[in-house]
């Protein structure tokens, strides 16, 4: 699930794939049409329901107990005001029953919009049967969504600002001694060229960072840099995860190595400058190691309405236009202090 809906996914080497697929989905759409009935379909045991919530109250439960994933979490509920945080959907879960979750899941289903990938071995006639299967699954009591109405994909906008715009939450578990920092830079809206060239500066910079913080001075055992893509924004994050140093120390190290580093990247040689050029190609123009890597990429446009199936090729041939002074504005104006 995301925040925007769920996602079924179904795969295999057997021929009855389908048939499998249409099991679990009219388990899913046995939840509509219940209006009056609030026990579960027959298909779901109450035993089974109570184990699920438990598990799902656990999950949340220790969800910020890890220090890295927790300051990855917090960057997102500032970024996008539609994530519920897991603790806010704990409380949610307070006196939840088999019959409060009927209702709802009721409601919910009688309004859909769906979108469906069939990926592998298979010819039109296959997918045009699965997506009969789909639509006839779905006809019964649905009133279908419109795409206006749909959940949308907001992402707060960063105001410019000199200093950082500071974040700080003390970790669920009161002994863990780890901090860990992770510095967001906003660049704004997605478009080819300035995808590349956050691209290019993550690859840039990825090695040096680690070197420099990780390997050199053991910072933090954490050391990390990172292109973001958010609902169609970008960014770069910078994490750090230490049991040795404060978050203010953390912080000040990353502005630090940002500082320095322009002088690096201002001297590097062409030659040196084309290397990590043709080695980010190469990365991009990567085969899939499997069926199922390459059916997820798919699926991450889809889920993302994004729908660039090609989208490595097109950054290739964008690659192909970005000069040393390029990146280097792009640094400056985007990450140095």
């Amino acid at each position: 699930s995301n925040d925007t809906g769920f996602s079924i996914r179904v795969n295999g080497f057997d021929d009855k794939v389908m048939l499998l697929a249409k099991e679990v989905l009219d388990v899913v759409m046995s939840f509509r049409g219940r209006d009056g009935h609030t026990c579960l379909p027959s298909t779901i045991k109450d035993s089974r329901f109570d184990a699920c919530l438990e598990v799902l109250r656990r999950n949340y439960s220790n969800s910020g107990m890890d220090a890295s994933n927790f300051v990855t979490s917090l960057r997102l509920l500032c970024l996008k005001p539609s994530t519920k945080s897991s603790f806010s959907k704990l409380k949610a879960l307070e006196g939840m029953t088999s019959d409060k979750f009927v209702d709802c899941l009721n409601q919910v289903l009688q309004k859909i919009s769906v979108e469906a990938y069939y990926h592998g071995n298979v010819c039109r006639e296959d997918a045009d049967g699965a997506a009969q299967m789909i639509s006839e699954a779905l006809t019964v009591h649905h009133r279908g969504l419109p795409k206006k109405k749909m959940p949308s994909k907001l992402i707060i906008k960063a105001k410019d600002a000199i200093d950082h715009h500071l974040i700080t939450s003390p970790t669920v578990d009161p002994t863990d001694s780890n901090t860990s920092v992770e510095v967001y830079f906003q660049i704004g809206k997605d478009d080819l060229t300035n995808r590349v060239l956050v691209d290019l500066l993550e690859h840039v910079l990825d090695e040096p960072f680690y070197n420099e913080l990780r390997t050199k001075e053991q910072f933090g055992y954490e050391v990390s840099v990172g292109a973001r893509w958010t609902f169609g924004v970008l960014g770069m994050s910078f994490k750090v995860t230490t049991s040795c140093k404060t978050a203010d120390e953390a912080s000040a190290r990353v502005d630090r190595f940002l500082g320095e580093f322009r002088t690096q990247l201002e001297s590097m040689s062409d030659e040196s400058f084309m290397e990590h050029l043709v080695s980010l190609a190469k990365e991009k123009l990567e085969m899939f190691d499997s069926m199922a890597d390459e059916c997820g990429s798919h699926w991450s446009e889809i889920c993302e309405g994004r729908y660039e199936f090609e989208v490595h090729r097109k950054e290739v041939q964008c690659l192909k236009t970005v000069t040393k002074e390029s990146l280097l504005v792009a640094y400056d104006k985007w990450l140095h202090p």
